[in-house]
């Protein structure tokens, strides 16, 4: 899908052809550039420890998708193999979707992409014990 929306050239930038072109013609996408928040509280006592603040942790999910009874929060990245900080990113948007719905963490999938590679993980609370978070 990546791939045909580059070759879309309806935009003249890769974000908006790509996820028009999904959101278009894939109909296993049900919005893109989806704003999303969470909320210091929602975390607990050591969100502003991590985010050197208490004002919401916000940004937009490129691409969200249906898939096998999965809500997919997919995030295009040019030149994805290169990512450090893409996981981290989809996993925060999953959490915070999660949050916002009520729809549990094992509901939800991420990945990251480009026209030639796709990283798939399925997000998990451990993530956030491993650092020594806790969930409210």
């Amino acid at each position: 899908l990546a791939k045909e929306g580059l070759h879309w050239n309806k935009y003249s930038d890769a974000h908006s052809n790509v996820q028009v072109f999904m959101l278009s013609f894939d109909n296993k996408t049900l919005g893109v550039e989806v704003p999303i928040w969470l909320k210091a509280e929602e975390l607990g006592k050591k969100f502003d420890e991590i985010f050197s603040t208490k004002e919401p942790l916000s940004g937009h999910i490129d691409v969200l998708r249906l898939e096998d009874d999965k809500l997919w929060i997919w995030d295009y990245k040019p030149n994805a193999i290169k990512e450090k900080y893409a996981s981290t990113q989809t996993f925060f948007y999953s959490l915070m979707l999660s949050k916002r719905t009520g729809i549990p963490l094992d509901k939800f999938m991420c990945g990251y992409f480009d026209e030639h590679t796709s990283f798939v993980f399925k997000p998990k609370e451990k993530y956030l014990e491993e650092t020594q978070l806790t969930l409210k």
